[in-house]
């Protein structure tokens, strides 16, 4: 990220038809975006070919602040200029050009490594709408049993609001795992830890 010292003069251009209504940008910047139904506004700002669009000249503060709201859109929907150096800080495209390019591939029979003795077990409350997950430390033993109806619900509440234990690619592997289980409980599917989701088969078929 580009730190911007001492003021600066930032042009903050905002595309509404790109917005989904996150509400990063009005979370992180509320002085110049605001959340307004299912789309974000950019304050006192004015409307040139489809694209509202301010000048701000602000401290270091507050220029963190609107780059940060940029930089957190999901869609890219937020582009910012720095007007004093003449160059985007975040802008609308994803530039990719020299980028490392890798093919992922993994065996899992080879490749897997048991997070020590540390692992979950994940299951549906279909009554209650709810995933549940156990955190085992020893075998059949839970230490922490987390209860939610979202999955980014219950991986930032044991991940960063309990600060569990685990490797990164044990984290990634519960995310997974919820994802799976949220679309099984969603569209009445079985679902079985660790097995592909088959989306013809419903529970106890």
């Amino acid at each position: 990220m580009l730190l911007v010292l001492m003021s600066s003069k930032l042009r903050i251009e905002y595309n509404k038809n790109a917005c989904i209504g996150n509400g990063r940008c009005a979370a992180i910047a509320p002085d110049h975006f605001e959340l307004k139904g299912k789309k974000a506004k950019l304050l006192d700002s004015g409307i040139n070919d489809g694209l509202y669009s301010k000048e701000v000249k602000c401290g270091e503060t507050a220029a963190k602040g609107i780059i940060d709201a940029g930089i957190a859109c999901p869609v890219n929907a937020i582009r910012i200029f720095d007007l004093d150096k003449n160059e985007d800080i975040a802008g609308f495209k994803v530039e990719g050009k020299g980028a490392k390019e890798i093919i992922a591939l993994y065996d899992d029979k080879k490749e897997f490594v048991i997070d020590g003795k540390n692992y979950f077990l994940i299951r549906l409350d279909r009554e209650n709408k709810n995933i549940e997950v156990g955190f085992c430390k020893d075998k059949n033993k839970i230490a922490l049993k987390v209860v939610g109806k979202k999955p980014v619900d219950i991986y930032q509440t044991m991940i960063n609001k309990e600060k569990l234990p685990i490797r990164k690619d044990h984290a990634a592997y519960l995310g997974r795992e919820l994802q799976k289980a949220y679309i099984a409980l969603k569209n009445n599917l079985e679902y079985v830890q660790d097995d592909e989701l088959d989306l013809n088969k419903k529970p106890n078929q």
